[in-house]
């Protein structure tokens, strides 16, 4: 699991690690039945409050996203991936029609917009 805290980002610490795990789940960096690192370690990585983590763990197994699993730890769900998948979406809908709405206003056609997206897709 890699997280990193962005200070400049005006999001809670705790908004920044949620998705961040979220997006690893999705994207399958974090597979079902996953261990992840303990609530200590991962304080003592990103030097931020224990109670952060512990909150955005608990938080992330009211929605599903996570399972508690005694004597182990906390685990990537097994069930209900499939529905959260769908909605991989949602990470990337609020930027892509902020773009297609700042292209229009600057005069960009659809093809230039493709080719900027293809441009930037192949350099990354």
């Amino acid at each position: 699991m890699h997280i990193v805290i962005d200070p400049q980002d005006p999001s809670p610490k705790f908004r920044q690690l949620m998705t961040q795990i979220q997006r690893q789940i999705v994207a399958g960096t974090l597979k079902p039945g996953q261990k992840l690192t303990s609530v200590r370690k991962l304080a003592a990585e990103l030097n931020i409050n224990p109670m952060t983590i512990s909150r955005c763990y608990q938080n992330m197994e009211e929605l599903g996203w996570l399972e508690r699993k005694r004597g182990v730890g906390m685990l990537v769900a097994r069930d209900g991936l499939n529905a959260r998948m769908e909605d991989r979406f949602g990470f990337i809908e609020p930027s892509l029609k902020n773009l297609i709405v700042d292209a229009r206003e600057v005069g960009y056609s659809k093809s230039e917009v493709m080719a900027l997206v293809m441009q930037y897709w192949e350099d990354e």
